[in-house]
């Protein structure tokens, strides 16, 4: 096996390394990103809350200025009937009079169900903030813990790119963009071994060309699949 072929495998295990970290990380980071995941729904939950709120209020103001209204009707229809009025007129009056005081028995059910609903919401937004409460104090403990955990991960990963670079300086850079063009769609599969006379990338069996070049130890070149491009080589048993 060619100088070559031998830092682009070690390359790819390299990268493989540094690749197996972001799970690790992201492990570190499932239950803190849970946590504040379920705050921001709390958060957008409460804000809801508010919004229902203020239109409850907005409702119970509506209904008072028709209880107001419709009280001013009711006085104006007293009058008109005590200034004196005729048989058909006073009937007439005191219809609108029975709808007026239908339309503020109405009123006041509404308010009293709104004021309901608004001490619904409040105890409901009680408890919320008691949540919110709890959570960001669980955030807060997670978060030190994850940070603790992912600074370690991340030192391991420095080290791991300190040793890339140093193997990166020593090989030709040419061979470097190439094989970092292949690894853009092919991540940690883009140097595989031969298996069964086939690509350990793609699975394709090989042409005995191909093999034959891999197995000419004179052979400098660096070889690829002409299936899927990755770089393939055969293992030393």
């Amino acid at each position: 096996m060619n100088k070559n072929l031998q830092q682009l495998i070690e390359i790819a295990q390299i990268d493989k390394e540094s690749d197996a970290l972001i799970p690790a990380i992201q492990e570190k980071r499932a239950t803190l990103d849970k946590l504040i995941e379920q705050k921001d729904t709390l958060d957008r939950t409460k804000t809801l809350i508010d919004e229902e709120r203020q239109e409850a209020n907005l409702a119970i103001a509506r209904n008072e200025t028709s209880i107001q209204e419709n009280n001013q009707k009711i006085e104006n229809i007293t009058k008109r009937i005590k200034d004196g009025c005729s048989d058909r007129e006073a009937r007439t009056l005191s219809i609108e009079e029975d709808l007026c005081k239908e339309q503020i028995k109405h009123a006041n059910q509404e308010i009293e169900r709104l004021n309901k609903e608004i001490d619904a919401k409040n105890a409901r937004e009680k408890d919320i903030d008691k949540q919110i409460k709890e959570l960001e104090s669980s955030i807060k403990g997670e978060q030190s813990q994850a940070s603790t955990a992912i600074d370690e991960i991340k030192k391991k990963q420095q080290a791991i790119f300190a040793k890339k670079d140093k193997c990166i300086d020593s090989m030709d850079q040419k061979i470097i963009s190439f094989y970092e063009k292949i690894r853009k769609w092919a991540k940690n599969t883009s140097v595989v071994p031969v298996s069964r006379n086939a690509c350990g990338g793609c699975f394709i069996r090989l042409n005995d060309n191909v093999l034959s070049a891999l197995e000419d130890k004179n052979n400098t070149d660096i070889t690829t699949c002409p299936h899927c491009g990755r770089i393939i080589y055969i293992a030393n048993d």
